[in-house]
């Protein structure tokens, strides 16, 4: 079970008001974000990351430039994603340590939106080797969701994956187990086949990990591959992406077959595109 000290903290460790920062000013323009976020999500649905990462750095830089926090809060965000999966820490690790100043000085306390970017500022620590500064701020964007959300809702699920991954990093494997268990629980109330299948595949390297004999490896595997096949899943370009995700994952556990076949299945979706 998930015990409260494993997440609680007295305050979201980004939501105190240190009075340093004044209320954020109106500013005097602002950028179009819901129309830069759809271009972001097309240049990620064509895979086309250099001009992804050109997009993001203009329009931060323009939201910044005309004063629009904001926004640039919000790109700051999805560009601790980019940088991520580009593992470029030089240009990812700053925009991690704006974007948590930014988040402080807005004063947006324990919402979602703030669960969400911990959770994306995080998720880059711990990609960049900052695992013990990662499990804090997941510990902060636990406490966010658990004001806001229901129990089961679908965002718990991705904190639970990135949590477990966190744990696993620091050597905590019982930890990291449970925590992948009770993202599946939520992501199967959700009928969502395609982070279940991730899910699987992040169970499976972990019983690996510990027992490369332990026959739950096959069973987690099949298990993916019964998700990614699932009439009802969606094959759009993030079930392209997770495909790619994951199809490594399968070869070096000795499944080459599902691994071919889950990089076709991406590189098809991405032809589209």
């Amino acid at each position: 079970m998930i015990e409260r000290e494993d997440y609680e903290e007295p305050r979201c460790l980004l939501a105190m008001d240190d009075g340093k920062h004044p209320a954020p000013e109106t500013p005097h323009e602002t950028i179009p974000l819901a129309d830069v976020i759809a271009e972001c999500d097309r240049l990620f649905g064509a895979e086309d990351m250099a001009s992804l990462g050109d997009h993001l750095r203009f329009w931060r830089k323009k939201a910044h430039a005309c004063g629009d926090r904001k926004s640039e809060l919000s790109l700051l965000s999805e560009m601790m994603g980019y940088y991520r999966m580009t593992d470029d820490p030089e240009r990812g690790i700053p925009v991690v340590r704006d974007g948590l100043t930014l988040l402080a000085e807005l004063h947006l306390g324990n919402t979602v939106s703030s669960g969400t970017i911990l959770l994306n500022a995080a998720t880059a620590l711990k990609a960049f080797g900052k695992t013990q500064e990662a499990l804090t701020y997941y510990a902060a964007a636990f406490r966010c969701y658990g004001q806001s959300l229901d129990p089961a809702d679908w965002r718990f699920a991705g904190l639970f994956n990135n949590m477990a991954a966190a744990y696993l990093d620091n050597g905590e494997v019982r930890h990291a187990e449970v925590y992948y268990e009770k993202a599946l629980e939520i992501l199967k109330l959700c009928n969502n086949f395609t982070d279940r299948a991730v899910t699987y595949v992040n169970l499976a390297q972990l019983y690996h990990r510990c027992d490369p004999e332990d026959p739950r490896i096959e069973q987690n595997l099949v298990s993916a591959m019964a998700c990614f096949d699932d009439p009802a899943v969606v094959r759009d370009s993030y079930y392209a992406h997770s495909c790619r995700k994951v199809a490594s994952a399968f070869g070096y556990l000795g499944f080459f077959m599902d691994e071919a076949e889950l990089n076709r299945r991406a590189d098809a979706i991405y032809a589209r595109n």
